[in-house]
């Protein structure tokens, strides 16, 4: 059952980035199934590495594509996606004591809502906005 379901909602009309979102998105739903089913450390495990993949992967192309368009809040954007690392790094030393999947899906859901539809929409309306004046 998945525990996101408007994917819709998600998109902010930048390609590349709502592919990386839905995939996100998948990766979240997952990881609640197997909780659901109940997930031990090892699969957490798998799901935090999983993350990993996804944040380096999608941050390197959304900040590659915000210093190419001179997004004026790069810094503040890069040091979100450092923060999310940091926490996924502590969530794997966490994982090692005791099973964290709960604490990760709440953190997850509310840094998707937090970063995606605050965040990621600021450089997707910034970028159209310059697109549309010609700018690119």
């Amino acid at each position: 059952m998945p525990l996101i379901k408007d994917f819709n909602k998600y998109i902010i009309g930048i390609d590349i980035s709502d592919k990386h979102h839905r995939n996100l998105l998948d990766i979240i739903n997952e990881l609640y199934d197997s909780l659901l089913k109940g997930a031990n450390k090892d699969i957490i495990s798998h799901y935090l590495k999983r993350l990993d993949v996804f944040a380096l992967t999608h941050f390197k192309a959304e900040e590659e594509l915000m210093l190419k368009v001179g997004y004026p809040d790069f810094k503040k954007h890069n040091k979100i996606h450092n923060e999310f690392t940091k926490k996924m790094s502590e969530f794997e030393k966490l994982n090692y004591v005791s099973p964290v999947g709960k604490d990760l899906v709440k953190y997850l859901i509310s840094w998707v809502m937090e970063h995606v539809l605050i965040e990621d929409k600021k450089y997707a309306s910034f970028i159209k906005d310059n697109e549309k004046g010609g700018l690119w």
